[in-house]
């Protein structure tokens, strides 16, 4: 698969967890919610290494795109090490996130691929 098709499934995998997470919030479901925070956390964890096996044909910037695919998988390993799922949620939300802009990885893949 080409590295943009694999980043932009990745994120939409992780919009749709996300979403399902959000639902669980203010309800009895504050187990699937942490279970739903270590998925998008493991897939994170991957990010990186998968990334590395997808076709690069084409694309500019290369040791770029994967330093920063590599410090999203690193911030993935802190969260699940500390089993914090609100670290787990705020993964690729920077500071001053507003509510329906894009992620850090989909910046990413608008910006750089």
């Amino acid at each position: 698969m080409h590295l943009k098709n694999y980043l932009t499934e990745t994120a939409k995998t992780i919009r749709e967890i996300e979403a399902k997470a959000k639902a669980c919030l203010g309800t009895s479901y504050s187990k699937e919610y942490d279970e739903l925070m270590h998925q998008k956390a493991r897939i994170l964890l991957e990010l990186a290494d998968n990334a590395r096996e997808q076709d690069t044909k084409g694309i500019k910037n290369l040791k770029e795109i994967f330093k920063t695919l590599q410090q999203f998988s690193q911030s993935a390993e802190t969260a699940l090490s500390l089993n914090s799922s609100w670290y787990m949620s705020a993964l690729l939300y920077p500071e001053d996130y507003k509510e329906g802009s894009p992620n850090n990885l989909e910046k990413l893949i608008a910006e750089k691929l």
